[in-house]
């Protein structure tokens, strides 16, 4: 199963994504979405969920704080700000404690990051919004048991 993930689009994407994630299999936005056109777009080209991010109305968008699907097999969840993934914030730790994904998806901070941490996949995306000195989106692969994931640069789009 492939995911196409991004954040912070602040209201628009970035055209080179649209490509990159056609023939996704589902795509996470983790928040900051900023446009109802973005998840429009989106939507046009893969099955869409995420969460809201800061600035994102409860009104403008169909998503919560906290999103969680069993996806190729495993527990795949997101959130929009975990603070530091290597040391997440109390209530994000209680939540995965809790729910035990094997996948924690988010979008702050708005630095790509990429690692397993005890036997989990954290994946950041980074921030997709023009403004980023380098604005990513990334990809993950669910294959079984095997997890892998991509961040790519929208300069290399």
């Amino acid at each position: 199963m492939w995911i196409g993930v991004l954040a912070d689009t602040s209201g628009g994407i970035h055209p080179g994504v649209l490509d990159l994630f056609d023939g996704m299999d589902f795509i996470v936005h983790c928040g900051r979405i900023g446009s109802p056109d973005v998840l429009n777009e989106l939507s046009n080209i893969s099955p869409i969920s995420g969460v809201l991010g800061m600035g994102d109305a409860p009104e403008d968008f169909p998503f919560e704080a906290v999103f969680a699907k069993e996806m190729g097999g495993v527990l795949v969840m997101a959130v929009h700000d975990v603070g530091n993934p290597n040391e997440p914030r109390p209530v994000i730790q209680e939540l995965v404690e809790d729910r035990e994904p094997k996948v924690v998806l988010f979008g702050r901070p708005a630095e790509a990051f990429s690692a397993t941490l005890d036997d989990r996949l954290w994946f950041g995306p980074g921030s997709a919004s023009a403004s980023h000195p380098s604005p990513s989106v990334g990809i993950v692969e669910i294959d079984g048991a095997s997890l892998r994931s991509e961040i790519i640069l929208l300069k290399d789009l």
